[in-house]
Protein backbone atom coordinates (compact mmCIF):
# COMPACT_ATOMS: atom_id res chain seq x y z
CA UNK A 1 0.00 0.00 0.00
CA UNK A 2 1.07 3.46 -0.74
CA UNK A 3 0.63 4.53 3.12
CA UNK A 4 3.10 3.96 5.67
CA UNK A 5 2.12 2.02 9.55
CA UNK A 6 3.45 4.79 11.31
CA UNK A 7 3.34 8.07 9.17
CA UNK A 8 2.58 11.01 11.23
CA UNK A 9 2.93 14.63 9.70
CA UNK A 10 5.04 16.87 10.84
CA UNK A 11 2.15 19.03 11.07
CA UNK A 12 0.32 16.42 13.73
CA UNK A 13 2.61 17.63 16.22
CA UNK A 14 1.32 20.30 17.77
CA UNK A 15 3.58 20.97 20.36
CA UNK A 16 7.23 19.76 21.38
CA UNK A 17 5.33 17.25 23.68
CA UNK A 18 3.60 15.64 21.13
CA UNK A 19 6.40 15.37 18.74
CA UNK A 20 8.51 13.91 21.63
CA UNK A 21 5.66 10.93 22.00
CA UNK A 22 6.08 10.32 18.33
CA UNK A 23 9.46 9.52 18.12
CA UNK A 24 10.96 5.99 18.59
CA UNK A 25 12.53 5.53 21.72
CA UNK A 26 16.60 6.10 21.27
CA UNK A 27 19.39 4.12 22.10
CA UNK A 28 20.96 5.18 26.08
CA UNK A 29 24.37 6.53 26.52
CA UNK A 30 27.08 4.56 26.50
CA UNK A 31 28.61 4.28 30.03
CA UNK A 32 31.33 2.90 31.39
CA UNK A 33 34.07 2.37 28.89
CA UNK A 34 36.06 5.72 29.59
CA UNK A 35 36.44 3.90 33.39
CA UNK A 36 37.82 0.57 31.91
CA UNK A 37 40.01 2.26 29.81
CA UNK A 38 41.69 4.41 32.87
CA UNK A 39 41.92 1.35 35.01
CA UNK A 40 43.44 -0.87 32.36
CA UNK A 41 46.01 2.13 31.92
CA UNK A 42 46.83 2.10 35.39
CA UNK A 43 47.98 -1.24 35.59
CA UNK A 44 51.72 -1.76 35.82
CA UNK A 45 52.71 2.21 35.41
CA UNK A 46 55.59 1.80 37.93
CA UNK A 47 57.07 -1.06 35.69
CA UNK A 48 59.94 0.11 33.54
CA UNK A 49 60.43 -3.04 31.03
CA UNK A 50 58.20 -5.32 29.33
CA UNK A 51 58.05 -8.20 31.27
CA UNK A 52 55.96 -11.61 30.18
CA UNK A 53 54.52 -10.79 33.89
CA UNK A 54 53.46 -7.22 32.60
CA UNK A 55 52.34 -8.39 29.21
CA UNK A 56 50.34 -11.41 30.70
CA UNK A 57 48.51 -8.78 33.18
CA UNK A 58 48.10 -6.36 30.37
CA UNK A 59 46.17 -9.51 28.09
CA UNK A 60 44.40 -10.42 31.14
CA UNK A 61 43.32 -6.68 31.78
CA UNK A 62 42.26 -6.67 28.38
CA UNK A 63 40.69 -9.63 27.98
CA UNK A 64 38.39 -8.81 31.24
CA UNK A 65 37.61 -5.47 29.54
CA UNK A 66 36.67 -7.30 26.19
CA UNK A 67 34.36 -9.38 28.21
CA UNK A 68 33.05 -5.99 30.63
CA UNK A 69 32.22 -4.48 26.97
CA UNK A 70 30.29 -7.32 25.73
CA UNK A 71 28.35 -8.21 28.73
CA UNK A 72 27.94 -4.24 28.79
CA UNK A 73 26.75 -4.20 24.98
CA UNK A 74 24.47 -7.70 25.42
CA UNK A 75 23.01 -6.03 28.53
CA UNK A 76 21.85 -2.41 27.03
CA UNK A 77 20.32 -4.67 23.62
CA UNK A 78 18.43 -6.48 26.45
CA UNK A 79 17.57 -2.99 28.02
CA UNK A 80 16.83 -1.38 24.35
CA UNK A 81 14.62 -4.61 23.01
CA UNK A 82 12.50 -4.45 26.32
CA UNK A 83 12.08 -1.11 26.19
CA UNK A 84 10.75 -1.74 22.72
CA UNK A 85 8.62 -4.49 23.52
CA UNK A 86 6.83 -2.24 26.10
CA UNK A 87 6.24 0.61 23.70
CA UNK A 88 4.62 -1.69 20.85
CA UNK A 89 2.33 -3.00 23.88
CA UNK A 90 1.92 0.92 24.57
CA UNK A 91 1.11 1.73 21.50
CA UNK A 92 -1.11 -1.09 20.39
CA UNK A 93 0.60 -3.54 19.07
CA UNK A 94 0.39 -6.59 20.46
CA UNK A 95 -3.23 -7.96 21.51
CA UNK A 96 -5.11 -9.80 19.30
CA UNK A 97 -4.59 -10.68 15.56
CA UNK A 98 -7.83 -11.41 13.26
CA UNK A 99 -7.04 -14.30 11.17
CA UNK A 100 -8.52 -11.83 8.73
CA UNK A 101 -6.77 -8.59 9.55
CA UNK A 102 -4.98 -8.27 5.97
CA UNK A 103 -8.41 -8.71 4.31
CA UNK A 104 -11.27 -6.56 6.40
CA UNK A 105 -11.15 -2.73 6.63
CA UNK A 106 -12.88 -0.69 8.64
CA UNK A 107 -15.95 -0.50 6.06
CA UNK A 108 -16.45 -3.99 6.57
CA UNK A 109 -17.63 -3.70 9.96
CA UNK A 110 -20.32 -2.33 12.45
CA UNK A 111 -20.66 -1.69 15.82
CA UNK A 112 -22.00 -0.74 18.84
CA UNK A 113 -22.44 2.93 19.49
CA UNK A 114 -24.27 4.91 21.99
CA UNK A 115 -25.70 8.91 21.39
CA UNK A 116 -24.40 11.24 23.88
CA UNK A 117 -22.65 8.56 25.44
CA UNK A 118 -21.55 10.73 28.79
CA UNK A 119 -25.50 11.51 29.36
CA UNK A 120 -27.07 11.05 32.90
CA UNK A 121 -30.92 11.50 33.01
CA UNK A 122 -31.18 14.86 35.21
CA UNK A 123 -33.11 14.71 38.24
CA UNK A 124 -36.46 16.41 36.37
CA UNK A 125 -36.04 15.80 33.29
CA UNK A 126 -37.51 18.83 30.81
CA UNK A 127 -38.17 16.26 28.17
CA UNK A 128 -38.88 12.46 27.52
CA UNK A 129 -36.03 12.78 25.21
CA UNK A 130 -33.77 13.27 28.03
CA UNK A 131 -35.21 10.37 29.91
CA UNK A 132 -31.71 7.85 29.60
CA UNK A 133 -28.65 7.30 31.45
CA UNK A 134 -25.68 5.86 30.08
CA UNK A 135 -22.66 4.02 32.25
CA UNK A 136 -19.40 5.42 32.44
CA UNK A 137 -17.47 4.79 28.97
CA UNK A 138 -15.22 2.19 29.76
CA UNK A 139 -18.00 0.24 31.02
CA UNK A 140 -19.49 0.91 27.74
CA UNK A 141 -16.69 -0.70 25.98
CA UNK A 142 -15.73 -3.08 28.51
CA UNK A 143 -18.99 -4.96 29.56
CA UNK A 144 -21.91 -3.70 25.95
CA UNK A 145 -18.82 -3.99 23.84
CA UNK A 146 -19.64 -0.21 22.14
CA UNK A 147 -16.55 1.10 19.52
CA UNK A 148 -18.30 3.73 19.00
CA UNK A 149 -19.16 7.11 21.34
CA UNK A 150 -20.69 10.94 20.56
CA UNK A 151 -19.45 13.33 22.58
CA UNK A 152 -20.84 17.13 22.64
CA UNK A 153 -18.10 19.60 23.17
CA UNK A 154 -18.94 23.21 24.89
CA UNK A 155 -15.86 25.69 25.66
CA UNK A 156 -15.92 26.74 29.02
CA UNK A 157 -16.71 30.30 29.69
CA UNK A 158 -14.26 31.09 32.76
CA UNK A 159 -10.74 28.65 31.78
CA UNK A 160 -11.80 27.78 27.84
CA UNK A 161 -11.55 24.16 28.72
CA UNK A 162 -13.91 22.00 26.64
CA UNK A 163 -16.48 20.63 28.71
CA UNK A 164 -18.78 17.31 27.73
CA UNK A 165 -22.55 17.42 28.24
CA UNK A 166 -26.08 18.34 26.47
CA UNK A 167 -27.45 21.39 27.45
CA UNK A 168 -26.69 24.00 29.88
CA UNK A 169 -28.46 23.52 33.39
CA UNK A 170 -31.58 21.91 32.42
CA UNK A 171 -29.69 18.87 30.68
CA UNK A 172 -26.07 18.84 32.05
CA UNK A 173 -25.85 15.75 33.48
CA UNK A 174 -22.69 13.87 32.66
CA UNK A 175 -20.32 10.85 33.54
CA UNK A 176 -16.93 12.43 32.29
CA UNK A 177 -17.42 16.54 32.75
CA UNK A 178 -14.28 17.62 30.93
CA UNK A 179 -13.30 16.26 27.35
CA UNK A 180 -9.91 15.26 28.88
CA UNK A 181 -11.80 12.87 31.68
CA UNK A 182 -13.40 11.38 29.05
CA UNK A 183 -10.38 10.74 26.77
CA UNK A 184 -8.29 9.77 29.81
CA UNK A 185 -11.14 7.07 30.47
CA UNK A 186 -11.28 5.53 27.01
CA UNK A 187 -7.37 5.74 26.62
CA UNK A 188 -7.22 3.89 30.10
CA UNK A 189 -9.40 1.34 28.88
CA UNK A 190 -7.77 1.12 24.94
CA UNK A 191 -4.43 0.64 26.93
CA UNK A 192 -5.20 -2.77 28.86
CA UNK A 193 -7.22 -4.16 25.97
CA UNK A 194 -5.09 -3.54 22.41
CA UNK A 195 -5.88 -5.46 19.85
CA UNK A 196 -9.51 -3.67 19.68
CA UNK A 197 -10.86 -2.23 16.46
CA UNK A 198 -10.86 1.36 16.47
CA UNK A 199 -13.07 2.98 18.44
CA UNK A 200 -14.65 6.00 16.44
CA UNK A 201 -15.32 8.93 18.82
CA UNK A 202 -17.91 11.93 17.07
CA UNK A 203 -17.30 14.86 18.53
CA UNK A 204 -20.95 17.40 18.25
CA UNK A 205 -19.97 20.94 18.45
CA UNK A 206 -22.21 22.17 20.92
CA UNK A 207 -21.21 25.95 21.59
CA UNK A 208 -24.72 26.65 20.60
CA UNK A 209 -26.43 25.30 24.23
CA UNK A 210 -23.99 26.35 26.36
CA UNK A 211 -20.66 27.94 26.49
CA UNK A 212 -18.01 30.14 24.50
CA UNK A 213 -17.91 29.99 20.93
CA UNK A 214 -15.65 27.49 19.31
CA UNK A 215 -13.94 29.09 16.76
CA UNK A 216 -10.38 27.35 16.62
CA UNK A 217 -10.51 22.99 16.14
CA UNK A 218 -6.79 23.15 16.39
CA UNK A 219 -7.44 23.67 20.44
CA UNK A 220 -9.47 20.44 19.99
CA UNK A 221 -6.32 19.14 18.14
CA UNK A 222 -4.10 19.66 20.94
CA UNK A 223 -6.48 18.51 23.83
CA UNK A 224 -6.35 15.17 21.62
CA UNK A 225 -2.90 15.24 21.44
CA UNK A 226 -2.72 16.22 25.32
CA UNK A 227 -4.07 12.48 25.98
CA UNK A 228 -3.73 10.53 22.72
CA UNK A 229 0.49 10.20 21.44
CA UNK A 230 -0.04 10.40 17.67
CA UNK A 231 0.61 6.74 16.55
CA UNK A 232 -2.62 5.80 18.65
CA UNK A 233 -4.52 7.92 16.49
CA UNK A 234 -5.92 6.93 12.96
CA UNK A 235 -5.71 10.12 11.46
CA UNK A 236 -6.59 11.75 7.84
CA UNK A 237 -3.01 11.75 7.06
CA UNK A 238 -2.72 7.95 7.86
CA UNK A 239 -5.43 6.97 5.63
CA UNK A 240 -4.13 9.90 3.05
CA UNK A 241 -0.89 7.84 3.06
CA UNK A 242 1.16 9.16 -0.25
CA UNK A 243 -2.22 10.78 -2.04
CA UNK A 244 -2.72 14.11 -2.56
CA UNK A 245 -5.69 13.98 -0.33
CA UNK A 246 -8.09 11.50 1.98
CA UNK A 247 -10.50 10.97 -1.20
CA UNK A 248 -7.83 10.13 -3.41
CA UNK A 249 -6.21 7.31 -0.91
CA UNK A 250 -9.78 6.02 -0.64
CA UNK A 251 -10.73 5.50 -4.57
CA UNK A 252 -7.93 4.16 -4.89
CA UNK A 253 -7.34 1.53 -1.78
CA UNK A 254 -9.95 1.90 0.47
CA UNK A 255 -9.91 1.87 4.44
CA UNK A 256 -6.68 0.69 6.08
CA UNK A 257 -7.01 -3.39 6.88
CA UNK A 258 -7.77 -3.96 10.42
CA UNK A 259 -4.22 -5.21 10.82
CA UNK A 260 -3.27 -1.87 10.39
CA UNK A 261 -5.08 0.19 12.91
CA UNK A 262 -6.12 -2.07 15.63
CA UNK A 263 -5.60 -0.62 19.02
CA UNK A 264 -6.22 2.89 17.68
CA UNK A 265 -9.15 5.93 18.48
CA UNK A 266 -10.39 8.19 15.38
CA UNK A 267 -12.02 10.97 15.55
CA UNK A 268 -14.28 12.87 13.62
CA UNK A 269 -15.72 16.29 13.99
CA UNK A 270 -20.15 15.49 13.34
CA UNK A 271 -21.02 18.65 12.36
CA UNK A 272 -19.14 19.28 9.19
CA UNK A 273 -21.27 22.73 8.62
CA UNK A 274 -19.96 24.26 11.89
CA UNK A 275 -18.36 27.65 11.25
CA UNK A 276 -14.90 26.40 12.41
CA UNK A 277 -14.90 23.45 10.29
CA UNK A 278 -14.02 25.98 7.14
CA UNK A 279 -10.46 27.12 8.63
CA UNK A 280 -9.48 23.68 9.81
CA UNK A 281 -10.11 22.00 6.54
CA UNK A 282 -7.90 24.91 4.34
CA UNK A 283 -11.04 26.05 3.07
CA UNK A 284 -13.16 23.03 2.12
CA UNK A 285 -10.20 21.51 0.49
CA UNK A 286 -7.70 19.35 2.89
CA UNK A 287 -7.33 17.67 6.33
CA UNK A 288 -3.34 17.98 5.73
CA UNK A 289 -2.02 17.58 9.71
CA UNK A 290 -5.23 17.32 11.57
CA UNK A 291 -6.23 14.80 13.98
CA UNK A 292 -9.87 15.22 13.39
CA UNK A 293 -12.07 13.64 9.80
CA UNK A 294 -14.76 16.12 9.31
CA UNK A 295 -18.43 14.89 8.74
CA UNK A 296 -19.46 15.52 5.25
CA UNK A 297 -21.97 14.87 2.91
CA UNK A 298 -20.44 15.65 -0.38
CA UNK A 299 -18.61 13.07 -1.46
CA UNK A 300 -16.54 14.49 -4.08
CA UNK A 301 -14.68 17.19 -1.32
CA UNK A 302 -11.14 16.26 -0.90
CA UNK A 303 -11.60 15.32 2.70
CA UNK A 304 -14.78 13.33 2.45
CA UNK A 305 -14.27 10.02 4.34
CA UNK A 306 -16.95 9.76 7.33
CA UNK A 307 -20.87 11.50 7.36
CA UNK A 308 -23.59 11.34 10.29
CA UNK A 309 -26.84 10.04 8.65
CA UNK A 310 -29.59 10.49 10.89
CA UNK A 311 -31.88 7.35 9.38
CA UNK A 312 -30.77 4.21 9.82
CA UNK A 313 -32.86 3.68 6.71
CA UNK A 314 -31.76 6.02 4.26
CA UNK A 315 -30.55 5.57 0.78
CA UNK A 316 -27.79 7.84 1.34
CA UNK A 317 -26.24 4.93 3.23
CA UNK A 318 -25.83 3.13 -0.10
CA UNK A 319 -23.94 6.27 -1.49
CA UNK A 320 -22.00 6.69 1.00
CA UNK A 321 -21.01 2.85 0.93
CA UNK A 322 -20.04 2.92 -2.85
CA UNK A 323 -17.65 5.72 -1.58
CA UNK A 324 -16.22 4.14 0.87
CA UNK A 325 -17.77 6.55 3.09
CA UNK A 326 -17.83 5.57 7.00
CA UNK A 327 -21.20 6.44 8.56
CA UNK A 328 -23.24 6.59 11.64
CA UNK A 329 -26.81 6.77 12.51
CA UNK A 330 -29.03 7.30 15.43
CA UNK A 331 -31.31 4.13 15.84
CA UNK A 332 -33.30 4.63 19.35
CA UNK A 333 -34.06 7.45 21.24
CA UNK A 334 -35.35 8.07 24.87
CA UNK A 335 -39.45 9.00 23.61
CA UNK A 336 -39.40 6.48 20.71
CA UNK A 337 -42.16 3.27 21.23
CA UNK A 338 -40.67 0.13 21.05
CA UNK A 339 -41.89 -0.92 17.85
CA UNK A 340 -40.53 2.47 15.74
CA UNK A 341 -37.07 1.61 17.82
CA UNK A 342 -37.17 -2.36 16.48
CA UNK A 343 -37.86 -1.28 13.21
CA UNK A 344 -34.86 1.02 12.95
CA UNK A 345 -32.56 -1.06 14.37
CA UNK A 346 -33.69 -3.40 11.48
CA UNK A 347 -33.08 -0.75 9.18
CA UNK A 348 -29.67 0.06 10.56
CA UNK A 349 -27.89 -3.69 10.63
CA UNK A 350 -29.85 -4.09 6.54
CA UNK A 351 -28.53 -0.74 5.24
CA UNK A 352 -25.03 -1.56 6.94
CA UNK A 353 -24.25 2.06 8.58
CA UNK A 354 -21.15 1.78 10.29
CA UNK A 355 -21.80 2.76 13.71
CA UNK A 356 -25.79 2.12 15.79
CA UNK A 357 -25.97 4.93 17.96
CA UNK A 358 -28.45 4.29 20.51
CA UNK A 359 -29.96 5.67 23.66
CA UNK A 360 -30.43 2.07 25.46
CA UNK A 361 -28.02 -0.42 25.75
CA UNK A 362 -29.83 -2.83 27.92
CA UNK A 363 -33.28 -3.54 29.37
CA UNK A 364 -34.74 -0.67 31.19
CA UNK A 365 -38.40 -0.56 32.90
CA UNK A 366 -41.29 0.18 30.54
CA UNK A 367 -39.50 -0.84 27.02
CA UNK A 368 -38.86 -4.02 25.39
CA UNK A 369 -36.62 -2.71 23.23
CA UNK A 370 -32.23 -2.17 23.79
CA UNK A 371 -29.55 -2.32 21.45
CA UNK A 372 -28.52 -5.64 20.71
CA UNK A 373 -26.40 -7.39 18.07
CA UNK A 374 -26.18 -10.94 19.00
CA UNK A 375 -24.55 -11.52 15.60
CA UNK A 376 -21.50 -9.42 17.15
CA UNK A 377 -19.20 -10.07 19.36
CA UNK A 378 -18.73 -7.16 20.08
CA UNK A 379 -18.66 -6.50 16.43
CA UNK A 380 -20.41 -8.17 13.38
CA UNK A 381 -19.97 -8.34 10.02
CA UNK A 382 -21.29 -5.13 7.72
CA UNK A 383 -24.78 -6.97 6.17
CA UNK A 384 -24.23 -4.76 3.12
CA UNK A 385 -20.38 -4.24 2.63
CA UNK A 386 -18.58 -7.17 3.75
CA UNK A 387 -16.94 -9.59 1.96
CA UNK A 388 -18.16 -13.30 2.41
CA UNK A 389 -15.41 -15.25 3.85
CA UNK A 390 -15.90 -12.47 7.03
CA UNK A 391 -16.74 -13.98 10.53
CA UNK A 392 -17.63 -11.74 13.94
CA UNK A 393 -14.87 -14.00 15.70
CA UNK A 394 -12.13 -12.31 12.88
CA UNK A 395 -13.12 -8.87 13.91
CA UNK A 396 -12.86 -8.84 17.47
CA UNK A 397 -13.60 -11.75 20.18
CA UNK A 398 -14.38 -11.16 23.61
CA UNK A 399 -14.25 -14.16 25.98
Amino acid sequence: MARSLWTVSLASCLSLAACADSSAPGSDDEIGSATGGETGGETGSSETGASSSTEESESESSTEESESESSTEESESESESSESEESETETGETGFEGPLDDVLTLAHVQVKATHNSYHLEPLIPFDASHEYSHPPLDVQLEDYGVRAFELDLHRGTLDGEFLVYHIIIIDEETTCETFEDCLLTISDWSEQNPGHVPIMIWLELKDSTGGMPIDDLLLVDQAILDVFPPNRVLTPDFVRGDYDNVRAALEAEGWPTLGEVRGKVMFSVLNGGHPSVEAYTYGYTSLLGRMMFVGQGDYELPYAAVDKINDPGSPKIAEAHAADVLTASNVCGAGQPDGECFAELEAGKLSGTHALKDDFLAPVDGMRYFLDLPEGNPVRCNAATAPPECTAEAIEDLP
